[in-house]
């Protein structure tokens, strides 16, 4: 997806007199064709233009470029029209789609609600609802906007932002905020509504929940998460929390949180059947030859998971970076019996950019050059990289090294910068 770098148009109606660069107009209405999610008002706040404000024609250009460097639309025109004194402003646009940008999360921010995260960026940004363009240059606007709204609470913070590219757990791409430090972690989690047979599972959750970092984000698994995990593994599938509350206490460079909620963890239900089409790179037969659940098997998500990870990994070696697994259920309460149905989302093939080997010597370097197969191009498997350092032992020039990667994706390209740090036994150790 491009975006614009300059406004698409500016035009003065026959209607609007015209008498030089420094004709003032006064705006007796602003209107936004296709205004997509927005409100009027966010849009006025965003292009800095209101009815019954005096401007002139150097303005509109203004307040439409200002739409333009938002990052939020792909088209921007302005057209003015009507008398000096009573001048109709009409704005173009064409919003970007929520589906085209990347959803934002909020890993740890204890001190703020959700209401007053959304406050404090929308006052940077009028028209930001929970999603950003890539790359967007408000990510490090947000950053300030962030830690300065923590400030407002008594709070020194450091925060940063990252996006968290997809997994078949959580088959998103985000951006996600954080507060680097202090560091935020769990110390209690006190629940109610425990029935005593639940207890060992609960206290395993809440053992789970304490030893990690507080999270509520979009990324990676939250601290809701591994307190119900155990279960809906147990295929307690309608496992819920409610009325949860987060107590902070500063102790020093940390802070502990206390999480107090209800619990209300349903029923057990048991599988009633998989029912799975088949698709182009797995067929039905293989799929079922290889499910971990089985009809009359309690509803385990650890093992639905584990079920569907063959079909995810056929797509992701094939290059569907963004594919989306998903195991829809279908309830029946009367018989506690759940149906679950596979589908897939491929979305898009990724092919290899550009790769990138850092810190090999020449000898090394051109070893590499010459058994690194995955070349800019290519189609991009994830897994080709774990397995030539486990296939190709006895590569000489290599051999001293150790190495990491990491896969940099663009999805307005379908691209992935593939790049790999290596290490000298004396520099690792």
């Amino acid at each position: 997806m491009k975006l614009l770098s300059s406004l698409a148009f500016i035009l003065i109606a026959a209607t609007a007199p015209v008498r030089g660069a420094d004709l003032t107009y006064i705006a007796a209405k602003i209107v936004f064709n296709n205004p997509g999610p927005y409100t009027q008002a966010q849009l006025e706040a965003a292009a800095g233009l209101h009815s019954g404000m005096r401007f002139k024609a150097d303005d509109l250009g203004t307040a439409a470029q200002r739409l333009v460097d938002s990052g939020f639309f792909s088209d921007v025109g302005a057209t003015l029209a009507g008398d000096v004194n009573k001048a109709v402003v009409l704005f173009d646009i064409k919003p970007i789609d929520h589906a085209q940008m990347l959803h934002v999360g909020f890993e740890n921010f204890v001190w703020l609600s959700h209401a007053e995260l959304e406050e404090a960026l929308q006052a940077k940004s009028p028209l930001f609802l929970d999603y950003l363009p890539e790359s967007s240059p408000l990510e490090d606007v947000f950053n300030v906007a962030l830690t300065d709204a923590l400030a407002t609470k008594g709070i020194t913070a450091k925060v940063a932002h990252a996006t968290v590219e997809p997994t078949m757990l959580r088959p998103e791409r985000v951006i996600e905020f954080r507060i680097v430090s202090p560091a935020i972690r769990v110390a209690n989690v006190k629940l109610s509504g425990v029935e005593p047979a639940l207890a060992p599972l609960v206290q395993r959750s809440v053992n789970a929940a304490a030893k990690a970092g507080y999270s509520e984000g979009l990324a990676d698994e939250t601290t809701e998460g591994r307190i119900l995990t155990p279960l809906l593994d147990a295929g307690y599938i309608q496992a819920s929390l409610s009325d949860i509350a987060v107590t902070p206490t500063i102790a020093g460079d940390a802070v502990s949180v206390i999480l107090s909620a209800t619990l209300n963890p349903g029923e057990i239900y048991r599988v009633s059947g998989i029912e799975f089409a088949g698709t182009p790179l797995l067929s039905a037969e293989s799929f079922a030859a290889t499910e971990k659940l089985h009809p009359g098997d309690i509803a385990s998500r650890a093992l639905m998971f584990q079920t569907l990870v063959p079909l995810d990994a056929a797509y992701r070696r094939q290059g569907y970076m963004d594919v989306i697994v998903e195991a829809t259920p279908t309830a029946d309460p009367a018989t506690r019996q759940v149906t679950y149905t596979v589908t897939v989302k491929p979305g898009e093939q990724y092919r290899i950019r550009e790769v990138t080997a850092k810190n090999l010597d020449p000898a090394a370097q051109a070893e590499f050059d010459q058994k690194f197969l995955l070349r800019p191009g290519d189609i991009y498997n994830p897994e080709y990289a774990d397995a030539f350092f486990v296939k190709n032992l006895h590569l000489q020039a290599l051999k001293p090294y150790g190495a990491s990667y990491k896969a940099y994706a663009d999805p307005n390209t379908h691209t992935v910068d593939l790049v790999l740090t290596f290490l000298s036994a004396s520099q690792i150790h």
